[in-house]
């Protein structure tokens, strides 16, 4: 009998032990699976890159498509998308990607915004439509990140990403406050407000095409540049005196003369009962937005735009297009579809840079609004007796636009047309009454900066 109780013992203390064992040899992998992930976490890279690099770790476990990081913005009171990793046949695909074709084939728009709400304590599959996700939340409610679409989850993956949310909170906290210590600038909230408030605290701006002419751009606090008329230097120099600075883009034409022309071919292009659609005014071919070639054409150029020369954002130009009545009702939603895809890449890499919208006010702007910071009505026909309502409904509707989505309006004349509508008082009015910014150009935008008008 004692021999029995004595083997018996021995057998529970061996469990005990081996329990010990096991159980410390789990804590060691997980601790050192934390401290693994943490180290690869650096300040000095700034927020963005780091979420790029927590959703690679993620990238590591889970097998999904899509995989993005929100944060919580203090100053919009809800979570804001601020990275956005991909997965398309075993390449990973991280924010510099270029192309939509990933977009298109997956058919998922990523929200820009989520409202504090309910938030979750654990990693848990939800259902968005019809398409599962994985939601993982980083504890003390600092932002969460949404994996999918996937139909399932192992529990062991679950207990990973649960022990994720958890170490993650107090990084997060100190990668925040050491960049507000190190005034760091990058994409993230601190960035976000500061183009976004100094672009709303303007009080004139200019739209210059031309060469030069810095001394004079430099007398205004917004200016929108044709980025070839300027070297890196020159753009330096204009930054230096704090102005916002966005820079030309043409979204839905091509002239003969652009290098991009001769590589295009007919698919690219926009054509109706087999004959292009042009703008003769200027000489221009409409585009085909579907076009893979084309979307790379203007990624490459919004790449150049806005991380070498480090412009504060994009005037977005000829998207008001697409309102023509030469393109037919079908076509035109196929290419507004494009116009919005296209704008939400924008807005997954460069998420705290800045869109002004140039027209496009009878259609366009009522689905653009959410993604664009600002909108330009060029060449108000204000002193025309025929347009009145129609002026007058615009500009109603600017103002709600303003309103509901924080956006600056811009009013642009230009002296050709001016000088036949005489509309440039007319415009003032209006500008100071709805809080608006009025610029009246010379010439074609390129024969001097108007000073007079600030």
């Amino acid at each position: 009998m004692l021999m029995t109780n004595s083997w018996s013992f021995f057998l529970i203390i061996a469990a005990i032990i081996i329990w010990y064992i096991r159980y410390y040899k789990i804590r060691n992998k997980r601790d050192n699976r934390a401290a693994n992930f943490l180290e690869s976490l650096n300040p000095i890279l700034g927020i963005e890159e780091n979420l790029d690099l927590i959703l690679a770790k993620v990238q590591g476990i889970v097998k999904a498509t899509n995989f993005t990081f929100y944060m919580y913005d203090f100053s919009q009171e809800n979570y804001v998308l601020k990275a956005v990793r991909k997965s398309i046949n075993d390449t990973m695909i991280a924010p510099s990607y270029s192309g939509l074709l990933p977009y298109e084939k997956q058919h998922i728009k990523f929200a820009m915004t989520y409202p504090k709400g309910n938030f979750p304590s654990e990693t848990l599959l939800v259902t968005e439509g019809e398409v599962s996700m994985v939601l993982m939340p980083i504890r003390g409610e600092m932002g969460f990140v949404k994996i999918g679409p996937i139909k399932k989850i192992p529990k062991k993956d679950i207990k990973i990403l649960n022990e994720y949310s958890a170490i993650l909170e107090i990084p997060i906290k100190k990668l925040v406050e050491e960049c507000v210590n190190n005034d760091k600038r990058s994409r993230i909230d601190l960035q976000t407000s500061n183009r976004k408030e100094r672009m709303l605290l303007a009080e004139n701006y200019a739209l210059y095409y031309g060469y030069g002419k810095m001394e004079e751009l430099s007398q205004f606090d917004l200016i929108i540049v044709e980025p070839s008329g300027f070297t890196i230097p020159e753009f330096k120099r204009l930054k230096n005196n704090n102005k916002v600075i966005f820079t030309y883009l043409s979204l839905f034409e091509v002239h003969p003369m652009d290098n991009i022309f001769q590589d295009l071919t007919k698919d690219d292009l926009l054509f109706v009962d087999g004959e292009p659609l042009k703008n003769y005014d200027f000489g221009t071919y409409l585009v085909n937005l579907q076009s893979k070639k084309w979307m790379d054409h203007l990624l490459k150029n919004v790449q150049h735009h806005l991380e070498e020369l480090e412009a504060d954002g994009l005037f977005l130009d000829t998207i008001g297009d697409i309102e023509s009545s030469s393109i037919p009702a079908s076509i035109k939603r196929i290419q507004m579809d494009a116009i919005i895809n296209f704008l939400h890449v924008l807005k997954i890499l460069y998420p705290t840079h800045l869109l002004i919208q140039n027209n496009g006010l009878n259609t366009v702007c009522l689905e653009t609004a959410p993604y664009i910071d600002g909108i330009c009505w060029e060449n108000p026909s204000f002193s025309l007796p025929e347009t009145k309502e129609w002026t007058d409904l615009i500009v109603e509707r600017l103002s709600l636009l303003k309103k509901e989505f924080q956006m600056k309006v811009f009013l642009l004349l230009e002296e050709t047309l001016e000088n036949e509508r005489k509309a440039y008082s007319t415009a003032k009015d209006i500008a100071k009454a709805k809080d608006f910014l009025v610029y009246n150009a010379p010439v074609n935008y390129v024969e001097a900066i108007n000073v007079l008008t600030r």
